[in-house]
Formats: structure tokens, sequence, C-alpha cells
């Protein structure tokens, strides 16, 4: 026999099962990619959706007042079309105070409205400088506070 067809003696990997090796790694490494990069997404996107949040306007007038005999904060609030809003924060500043509420029960559907009302003692807490509520939505199985798209108000007329 020619020395070139002998049966050689060396163990080594097979090239299947090179190729599978190789193809293990490059999994992984796209695995371990991927997962750095929606963790950098996620991070640096609030609320990537637009959610079209609004006071109600009924004859040119916001319907934003306080009502000083009640001592209540009362809003009417209009959705967009995008999305549906799961809860509301509620941002009060006053000249002598600062207080927040959360609406969890705020669940307003796609171009819903909602009604709302919140304590404030404007004897207390002095008048309001600011109002601000920021609308909270589920992203992906995620509770986001969206800040960057929240109503801020700062001329509160009575009621």
């Amino acid at each position: 026999m020619e020395p070139a067809l002998k049966k050689s003696k060396k163990k080594g990997i097979t090239p299947l099962m090179a190729t599978f090796l190789l193809i293990s790694f490059a999994v992984a490494v796209g695995v371990v990619v991927m997962n750095l990069g929606s963790a950098q997404v996620e991070e640096s996107a609030q609320c990537p959706i637009n959610i079209g949040l609004k006071l109600s306007n009924i004859g040119g007038q916001d319907q934003l007042c306080y009502d000083v005999g009640a001592k209540e904060l009362k809003f009417t609030l209009e959705n967009g079309i995008n999305i549906k809003v799961e809860g509301l924060i509620v941002n009060i500043i006053g000249t002598d105070k600062a207080e927040s509420y959360e609406f969890n029960e705020a669940k307003v559907g796609k171009a819903g409205t909602y009604l709302g009302k919140a304590d404030y003692d404007s004897a207390v807490a002095g008048e309001i400088r600011q109002l601000k509520i920021s609308p909270k939505v589920v992203l992906y199985d995620t509770e986001q506070i969206c800040t960057e798209q929240a109503l801020v108000a700062e001329m509160v007329r009575n009621c």
C-alpha cells in the first residue's frame, strides 16, 4: 500500500463536529451582543410611542380648575389613539408644599376620556404654582411612567 492511503492514527475532531462547535460559538456571541444591545435601548428610550394625552378643551377653555370649597383639583383628560393609559401620576406644586398622587384606577382606553379629582388644600399647601400629570403605560409587559410626555399647567383657574 501507498503511504498516502494508510489510515492515520492521529486523533482529532471531525469536520462535522468542528462546524457544530463554530455554529454554537457564533450563536452564543450573538445572544450576548443582543442582550447588551436591548439593555442599552431600554435604558435610553423612555417612551418610544407618542401617547397623545391632553387636557379636554370645551368652549376654548381647558378643563382644569381648583374648587376652593371642596378643596379639590378637577381635571378632564383625553387620551390619544396610539396606546391605552394604565394610570396617572399627578404632582401639584404649591407655594408652601408639593404633593404627589398616584391614580392607578385611571385607566383610559384609546381615544378615551378620564374625569379626575385630587384633594388639595390651598390653605395648607398654598396657591398652585404648577400641575404636572404624567401618564403610565405598559410597553412590552413593563410599566413605564412617561415623564417627558407629561401635561404641565402653570395657570389653574378656580371652578
